[in-house]
């Protein structure tokens, strides 16, 4: 009995899952507001005028003739590589003539770049001469093995069409814990 019950609604809301309203109402009340509905009785409660909509059946699919669209392609970085950017680089930290305790080695080096650079870039540290990290889209880069005593360090970008441009020189000194054996 149950089975048969549980059919027998499946059944009919298959049938009549179809139906919808294509019929809408439109009347003005007294207070000049605009109202909608699908209810037939509108006409008569209200002197509603029928406006006919064209709504999709379910389970049908509007498609768009493929072979005339095509999308528009947005090129977000349209005018990369044809401007003549001057890119001003410096090093914000450390500054010249900063004492840096770095205990294990590690330093941090941030740089400031006018104007920021456009797509991808690449920032490289230099210390004494020497390439010592990089880091790619970012100012901020770590540097660990930084032995004690004075150093010279310079930043280079490299900008995603292979422009480079170097910081002006800084001078640090880099302090490190010293453990002497004594005999």
């Amino acid at each position: 009995m149950k089975l048969t019950n549980i059919l027998l609604i499946s059944c009919l809301t298959f049938c009549f899952g179809n139906v919808q309203a294509e019929d809408v109402y439109k009347w003005v009340d007294e207070n000049g507001v605009t109202h909608y509905d699908d209810a037939s009785r509108s006409v008569k409660n209200h002197g509603a005028e029928t406006i006919n909509i064209q709504t999709p059946k379910v389970g049908t699919v509007n498609t768009v003739n493929s072979s005339s669209y095509t999308p528009k392609r947005q090129n977000i970085r349209a005018n990369f590589g044809n401007q003549n950017l001057n890119y001003q680089v410096s090093i914000s930290s450390p500054s010249n003539g900063d004492e840096i305790r770095a205990n294990n080695g590690t330093i941090y080096v941030v740089s400031s770049v006018n104007p920021k650079p456009q797509g991808n870039f690449t920032m490289r540290v230099f210390i004494d001469g020497s390439l010592y990290a990089s880091a790619n889209n970012t100012t901020r880069v770590e540097v660990p093995g930084v032995s004690r005593g004075e150093h010279t360090i310079i930043t280079k970008l490299q900008t995603q069409d292979g422009k480079i441009i170097a910081s002006n020189p800084v001078n640090v000194t880099v302090l490190r814990v010293s453990i002497n054996n004594v005999h």
